[in-house]
């Protein structure tokens, strides 16, 4: 085999293992090896031999039934589709979705299936309701309160959040115990992007992040620290939960940050930059003169 084949089964190697949530030092044990043995496999190195590649296939066939050597040695599609991963349609460095087929969007370096694995693991850390704290893009000065729900839904986190006349939906990545929450609102064909920081555990009672989106109206794009306090669990049966989400949704969300606890208003304070008199978003973008004095 060329060392192009051989860099090649370790790519496949190392994607396999990051599908399933296996480590090298477990592969090693279950196959009989040392773990730097499987680092060089990974690495492209060496070529495992045909008995070891049996007891590899074995091994990722106890998370992925039907998964054999043919998988590993045969064409991408059949490897992928043996893993359960979705399958890219075109060439290059960026899976491509056929318009007629799907609206949906890949994401590189197979991300979703990554998070996939995360949730699995801790997901259950940050499902439920929330009470979001931030900055209002529209008011300065005055503290919004929205509602959200993040539930288990495909393997990732679904996440719904709104006030009284406006809703956002979409989905939460978890990537290293962070959030990467991605969310669509109708009415002004917009979107809405959150970043966390890691949360607490077993169960994440409070999240500091960065807000990012197009303030109401005008739709200029502005940033604040968001603070998420978890205000309630869900039950786990859709339309229960859809149910309390949107009654702790219906309320408006000023009269709600007026009421602001002050210790959650003092974190927020904490995250403005400058001081006292300083903007209260981290960040805005006001629309240029029509391009003058370029």
């Amino acid at each position: 085999m060329t060392s192009e084949a051989t860099g090649r089964l370790g790519e496949r190697l190392s994607l396999a293992l990051k599908t399933i949530n296996l480590s090298p030092a477990a592969l090693g044990a279950a196959v009989g090896v040392d773990k730097s043995v499987v680092s060089r496999w990974l690495s492209g190195k060496v070529r495992p031999s045909g008995h070891n590649l049996t007891r590899i296939a074995i091994e990722i066939a106890r998370h992925r039934p039907g998964f054999s050597t043919l998988a590993l040695e045969g064409p991408d599609e059949e490897f992928r589709r043996a893993l359960d991963l979705p399958i890219p349609f075109g060439t290059g460095g960026l899976s491509q979705v056929p318009m007629a087929d799907s609206s949906a969007l890949p994401i590189p370096y197979d991300l979703i299936n990554v998070s996939r694995n995360e949730v699995m693991r801790r997901g259950d850390e940050y499902y439920g309701h929330y009470d979001v704290h931030y900055w209002s893009f529209t008011q300065p000065g005055r503290i919004a309160r929205l509602a959200m729900m993040l539930r288990p839904a495909q393997g990732l986190i679904e996440a719904r959040y709104g006030a009284r006349g406006f809703e956002f939906r979409g989905w939460a990545l978890l990537l290293q115990n962070r959030l990467y929450v991605q969310l669509a609102e109708m009415r002004h064909d917009a979107m809405l992007y959150m970043v966390t920081n890691a949360g607490q555990q077993p169960r994440a009672a409070l999240i500091s992040g960065i807000i990012l989106g197009p303030s109401d109206g005008n739709l200029m794009p502005t940033a604040s620290g968001v603070i998420l306090t978890r205000a309630g669990e869900i039950a786990g049966l859709s339309e229960a939960d859809d149910r309390a989400f949107e009654a702790r949704a219906d309320n408006d969300p000023f009269a709600g940050g007026d009421a602001t606890p002050t210790a959650i208003r003092d974190l927020l304070e904490s995250l403005r930059p400058g001081g006292a008199g300083a903007g209260q978003w981290l960040f805005r973008v006001n629309y240029l003169d029509g391009g003058k004095g370029l």
